[in-house]
């Protein structure tokens, strides 16, 4: 199931690697290492203290002039932010919809996308419960039938199994790029292809909630519908903040429903005129603060050197699978040909939580994996999850082997 493929690179002290960023200066710039070793940014990262400011400048403004007043102030900056969000994932400002969550995101798509009684959706396999659920709902609600796309043999998404599954009946196909329960990476772009290549007009939705931030992400190549993300996790923002990217395809043929007066306009007693953006998505109320700190957060990156971060984050998880799974007692149960910031593990001995609440002990923030967020991946067991960042340091990750090593 796991394979070290990295493990001459991260182990031999003969070779030397070299970022291309500075890993003291986000260090420096993240208060939460100071005090602590936080190895849980799949769960919600810690910020840089330029967010936090950014967040606090505009309640300062909003005390100052009123919740309305600041953001019709911030207008420009709303619109440079969204070309930001929209620069990450290679979309058009248009495409972009701020979202309070992935979950806003994916209930907005949901309400808007036209499932109807007898309709099928393809679903990943590994796909989070959270998406599953209202899929699930759907079934009961108007007998929408609910099939699995299964993984081929290295665990990973297989694109080619659409080829005996896709019929005119599919209605929408829902894929997730990074698993919150493994280290899997699914090829979500070879996924797009096959749809497109076997003439489907079914709806693709991608879970990016994980991805963003940690791998890259292009939505032309992937050639979804819709992609959805959030804030919090590795893109560092704040927590209540995410986005929604919606293909031309989806804006042309879809509504956004409901919709609100920031989304549409009521034109006479029975019609309305809907925006012709990703706007349409969008709720009206919600909190401007926070979206200041997710721009912030996406300039961070940006000006990190962003291809930089997503490779320091890949050999942190890669160096901690490694020592991890040579370590007596521990099961690594990441797969795939491609594997991503996540690390999942279980002692043979040990519950997660006796794991997560050692390490806590020790200073270092991890987190368990609960069977209800994949009962099928997950076999009815809880596991460990660590999800280094890219300003996580090697006495960081050591100082978390060290302690699972003293359980072991």
């Amino acid at each position: 199931m796991f394979q070290c493929c990295m493990a001459r690179t991260l182990l031999d002290p003969s070779v030397v690697i070299v970022d291309s960023f500075d890993r003291s200066k986000l260090r420096a710039d993240t208060p939460g290492c100071d005090h602590r070793v936080h190895l849980n940014n799949a769960g919600s990262a810690p910020s840089p203290s330029v967010v936090t400011e950014a967040i606090i400048e505009h309640l300062r403004l909003e005390e100052a002039v009123g919740g309305y007043e600041a953001a019709q102030a911030r207008t420009e900056q709303i619109a440079t932010g969204r070309a930001g969000v929209a620069r990450l994932v290679n979309a058009d400002a248009d495409d972009i919809a701020f979202m309070e969550s992935s979950t806003v995101a994916l209930h907005r798509i949901l309400s808007t996308l036209p499932i109807r009684r007898g309709d099928r959706v393809l679903v990943a396999a590994s796909e989070y419960g959270s998406t599953i659920l209202p899929l699930l709902q759907l079934t009961r609600r108007l007998g929408v039938r609910l099939d699995i796309i299964p993984d081929g043999e290295d665990g990973s998404l297989d694109a080619s199994s659409l080829d005996r599954l896709l019929d005119d009946d599919v209605r929408a196909v829902f894929a997730v790029q990074c698993p919150s329960h493994n280290g899997l990476v699914n090829d979500v772009t070879a996924l797009g292809r096959r749809l497109r290549d076997l003439g489907s007009h079914a709806w693709y939705v991608v879970d990016a909630c994980q991805s963003v931030g940690q791998v890259p992400v292009d939505v032309g190549e992937i050639g979804a519908d819709f992609l959805y993300a959030s804030g919090r996790k590795f893109l560092r923002g704040p927590r209540g903040t995410g986005f929604l990217y919606v293909a031309p395809r989806a804006m042309a043929g879809l509504d956004g429903f409901p919709t609100d007066v920031h989304g549409g306009e009521w034109t006479n007693s029975d019609s309305f005129q809907l925006a012709d953006t990703a706007i349409r998505f969008e709720n009206f109320e919600r909190s401007y603060a926070n979206f200041m700190g997710l721009f912030r957060a996406v300039d961070y990156l940006q000006e990190t050197d962003q291809h930089g971060v997503f490779a320091a984050i890949q050999r942190n998880a890669e160096f901690l699978r490694c020592r991890i799974g040579a370590t007596p007692g521990y099961q690594v149960l990441d797969r795939g040909a491609h594997r991503s910031g996540i690390v999942t593990f279980v002692h043979t001995r040990l519950t997660a939580a006796d794991v997560v609440g050692a390490l806590a002990a020790a200073s270092v923030t991890a987190s368990v994996v609960r069977p209800g967020i994949n009962p099928v991946d997950l076999d009815g067991r809880s596991t460990v999850r660590l999800s280094p960042h890219a300003f996580n340091d090697e006495s960081d990750l050591n100082l978390a082997l060290r302690t699972l090593s003293e359980l072991s």
